[in-house]
């Protein structure tokens, strides 16, 4: 449970998504947030990230010291998978393995968030 550890500090990529804005709005009462977008800052003090982006990942991550990272990024637009599936994967697979290897690089705890639209658990590659 977050609020028995001890954070200063949290980050919140899609943050200008549906639920990454809604954690950001529901925890910013209790811990130091810091939004990270994208596509549009819905929130004064976000930042932009491009997590398909390593070196900035792990740039941004090494300065901002985060205890931890709550990854909400995606492309949700599911039609989007079909059409365009390299960029589903850059976004959905690589952006998240940036996310986890700038975790892992900083020592932050990480929480990822996801749906069945991206991965059921039953159909592998």
């Amino acid at each position: 449970m977050i609020s028995e550890c001890k954070i200063e500090r949290l980050l919140v990529t899609g943050a200008s998504g549906l639920l990454g804005s809604k954690i950001v709005e529901l925890a910013r009462e209790d811990y130091e947030i810091i939004p990270l977008h994208n596509t549009k800052p819905l929130h004064p003090n976000s930042l932009r990230l491009d997590i398909t982006d390593q070196n900035q990942v792990f740039s941004l991550f090494s300065k901002l010291e985060s205890d931890i990272v709550i990854h909400t990024a995606s492309e949700t637009n599911v039609d989007k998978y079909e059409t365009e599936k390299e960029h589903a994967w850059k976004i959905n697979v690589e952006g998240t393995h940036n996310i986890t290897s700038g975790c892992n690089k900083t020592g932050a705890k990480l929480a990822y968030i996801s749906t069945d639209y991206v991965f059921d658990g039953e159909k592998g590659f």
